[in-house]
């Protein structure tokens, strides 16, 4: 099958916004290369698009060029786009991700390669196939790291955006009873599926597709803990409605939050009833953990 590859040069500054466009430009998923940068500092960003998508970088170059009339930090951005093929995207994963201690306890490893966990360590295997992001971005890793903190056994988790379903797999992990993974993209919530049976966890886990919370019903049992690894954006537009599916003192985990944007969100926590516990900043993201009143 061929694809359409598109990749942008970005500021890194910019990441959070361009992962967003390109997703909602009908993206089959991204890759953020921010190991790297270009003789301006710029981050290339690759994303594939199916092959119907034939109009894919004229529509990506008309929403960058509106973007870049209302935000000076995309002033400086190029478009480079060729075709792919299945091995290409394939080749793609293989060359930028290979096993990764994400946390404490978890190793994340690829299909392609495995490691041998120390004692009390585990390993979530993930098998990207054609899902949005890797699930080994620093975000990824900040959010495991709080899902250590907060799950405890028997608890119900909710995984807003699931992608390829690594912080679900986490959670089932740490013994929660019962796990709600939701994404929008339909392809993701079937690499979720496939990732939690290669994990073993798939009897814990519901995986659905949904717009944030839009397909799970109040009437079900209300979360212990949520965790959204999304982007600014989706961060905000989920706040105020969340409370109504946690429980009282229940802890929420949000990242994906670009540096410049932590304040927008902050006030809307605090505007939503959450106070806030804790936060960390890695290569320009927020993770943060607050908690329902």
């Amino acid at each position: 099958m061929k694809w359409n590859e598109i990749d942008l040069l970005v500021s890194p500054e910019a990441t959070d916004l361009v992962a967003l466009l390109l997703y909602e430009c009908g993206s089959n998923g991204s890759i953020i290369h921010d190991e790297e940068t270009d003789e301006w500092g710029r981050i290339r960003i690759t994303a594939y698009f199916p092959p119907e998508e034939g109009n894919a970088a004229e529509q990506v170059r008309h929403r960058m060029t509106a973007l870049a009339a209302r935000d000076t930090a995309l002033n400086n951005w190029q478009i480079i786009e060729q075709e792919a093929d299945d091995q290409s995207w394939l080749y793609a994963w293989q060359k930028y991700f290979h096993p990764k201690k994400i946390s404490h306890t978890f190793w994340a490893e690829p299909t392609w390669e495995t490691v041998t966990p120390a004692a009390g360590e585990q390993t979530i295997a993930i098998d990207p196939g054609l899902a949005f992001g890797s699930g080994f971005h620093v975000t990824t890793c900040m959010c495991v790291q709080y899902l250590e903190q907060a799950v405890k056994p028997g608890d119900v988790v909710f995984d807003i955006g699931t992608g390829t379903g690594i912080l679900a797999i986490a959670a089932a992990k740490l013994r929660a009873s019962h796990v709600v993974a939701v994404d929008f993209d339909e392809k993701a919530v079937v690499q979720a599926k496939h990732n939690a049976a290669l994990n073993g966890v798939e009897h814990t886990l519901t995986i659905s597709n949904s717009d944030l919370l839009s397909a799970v019903s109040r009437d079900e049992a209300k979360a212990d803990v949520v965790v959204a690894n999304l982007v600014t954006n989706a961060v905000l537009m989920l706040l105020p409605s969340l409370a109504d599916y946690m429980k009282p003192n229940a802890v929420c985990i949000a990242s994906g939050i670009i540096d410049e944007r932590i304040d927008e969100v902050r006030k809307a926590a605090a505007a939503a009833g959450f106070r806030w516990e804790d936060e960390q900043l890695q290569q320009g993201w927020y993770a943060v953990m607050m908690r329902r009143a």
